[in-house]
């Protein structure tokens, strides 16, 4: 496919189209520039499974607006900017690669990430990294409702405040809460571990306070300073599930 002809993308200059680096005939690295006026969010990944196993370094994305299912599915993309805000589902089952949102992410970002590193500037709705296995998700500004939902393996970090059932059903994993959360954090809860700096509204009785150990102290750090948050960590109190699993 000549992607020069393609009026759906918007290329990076020097060229109008796509800008590829060409090393002895052989595309060697890409970066893609798409405009979301001109071509849908799902649209995007069909043209990133045709980059024929090069490498693709960048993706700039640009009139967000909101749209959902943005980014959905992108897997070994070296760095993701998007300008603008996600709308529902957006960066679902995204991996290896780092991805910055200027703005603000809709319900269940994240869902179901198995590695990388998602930056969100904004503020996140409801169902924050749902399901994640891995990598770290980070939120500059507050969270809805059932932050962490089901979260199996991966870090979340939000520097403000969460909503109500905060690691609700929580298998393992890491949730970071900077600010204040709402009622029942911790909701049938049975691994992982729950930082919080603020106060909660209620806590189940699914979890307990625990003494922060420097373990404790050393993962925040690490968590935080990867999250580009400064904090000495020294602050927040922790809080793991009362259940054993069988």
């Amino acid at each position: 496919m000549d992607s020069s002809n393609d009026p759906k993308l918007k290329l990076s200059p020097p060229f109008p189209i796509l800008r590829c680096d060409v090393f002895m005939e052989n595309l060697s690295e890409l970066t893609y520039t798409f405009d979301l006026e001109s071509i849908a969010p799902l649209e995007m990944l069909e043209v990133l499974r045709r980059s024929n196993g090069a490498t693709v370094s960048s993706v700039n994305i640009s009139n967000a607006r909101g749209q959902d299912y943005i980014g959905c599915g992108f897997r070994d993309v070296s760095e993701v900017v998007v300008q603008g805000s996600v709308g529902d589902f957006g960066f679902c089952s995204f991996g290896d690669g780092e991805c910055k949102i200027s703005g603000n992410a809709g319900d269940f970002f994240g869902h179901s990430a198995a590695s990388g590193v998602l930056v969100v500037r904004g503020n996140a709705m409801r169902s924050l990294g749902a399901l994640g296995v891995g990598g770290l998700i980070a939120v500059y500004g507050d969270a809805g409702d059932r932050a962490a939902v089901g979260l199996q393996g991966a870090d979340i970090v939000v520097r403000g405040s969460v909503g109500a059932f905060a690691g609700l059903g929580m298998q393992s994993g890491t949730l970071i809460i900077g600010g204040s959360a709402g009622r029942d954090l911790g909701k049938g809860m049975w691994g992982g571990t729950i930082y919080i700096r603020g106060e909660a509204e209620s806590i189940s009785p699914d979890i307990e306070e625990q003494r922060l150990r420097e373990p404790d102290r050393l993962k925040i750090g690490m968590l935080l300073l990867k999250s580009n948050i400064k904090s000495t960590g020294k602050e927040f109190r922790v809080f793991r599930s009362t259940h054993t699993k069988t």
